[in-house]
């Protein structure tokens, strides 16, 4: 094993699917402004995370299989990232995968860290390489491939026809903090590591390294919903994972005829 024990075969892979969602602090960016002459818009510098939400999963001969899906959530940003790097800090075998999260949701966590003297999680120190694996994976850069435009991951899932911006977008977030509905908050966010996690099952597929994407959603789908019954996104779980069923089911009849 390496360093930081991560795993170097593609036979058996694990990964953290994180997503976070954050709220720019105005009386933080107002003492800036104060002391600025030519002051920039606010940016991820002033943003304190509100929600981050994260899966575990493991590949085994690549066979996907979900280990963890769990929420963090609420208006004190310092325990929000110090249960989130505790749990990140429980699995140091597992690669971290986001989608966009090189732009601003690991500068907003590395911040935070610095403010709060945490100890960054090895998966959060962006662009490190460990032996020959990254210890994250920007899905957004690696699916842009070298047309150097980024686009929004639900563009990507309605051209796969998988579910996007189940429980509403991030313009929501200020709303929802407002009313102190935090739970809906974490909705958010669980909802684009879903989205996230199945971007990357159906990657790694195309890559040979998951053996069937449908059957990877299926797995997904009913980990997520048996823990999600109160959840805004609960229905649409369900209505998707008996897509994938059928999905799964004409895949094996086509590879049935082949042979």
């Amino acid at each position: 094993m390496n360093a930081f024990n991560f795993p170097t075969s593609t036979d058996h892979q694990r990964h953290i699917i994180l997503d976070v969602e954050y709220l720019g602090d105005r009386q933080l960016y107002h003492r800036y402004r104060m002391a600025d002459s030519r002051p920039a818009k606010l940016r991820w510098p002033f943003r304190r995370v509100v929600s981050a939400s994260v899966m575990a999963v493991r590949i085994d001969e690549g066979v996907w299989q979900v280990e963890d899906f769990r929420s963090f959530a609420g208006a004190d940003d310092r325990h929000v990232v110090c249960a989130l790097f505790d749990w990140i800090l429980e699995r140091p075998t597992h690669g971290l995968t986001t989608y966009g999260g090189a732009n601003e949701d690991l500068p907003i966590l590395k911040t935070a860290s610095m403010e709060y003297g945490f100890t960054l999680p090895p998966q959060l120190r962006q662009n490190e390489r460990n032996g020959r694996d990254f210890l994250h994976t920007d899905l957004a850069l690696v699916l842009r491939g070298g047309s150097g435009k980024f686009v929004h991951m639900t563009e990507l899932a309605t051209r796969l026809q998988i579910p996007g911006k189940m429980a509403g977008s991030a313009g929501q977030v200020p709303y929802l903090v407002a009313e102190g509905n935090f739970e809906a908050v974490g909705w958010i966010s669980e909802c684009d590591v879903l989205t996230t996690s199945l971007l990357l099952a159906g990657h790694l597929a195309s890559l040979g390294q998951v053996k069937n994407a449908p059957a990877a959603h299926f797995v997904t789908m009913g980990f997520v919903r048996a823990r999600s019954e109160k959840a805004i996104y609960y229905r649409v779980l369900g209505n998707y994972r008996d897509r994938a069923k059928r999905q799964m089911v004409a895949d094996q009849q086509i590879l049935f005829k082949a042979y």
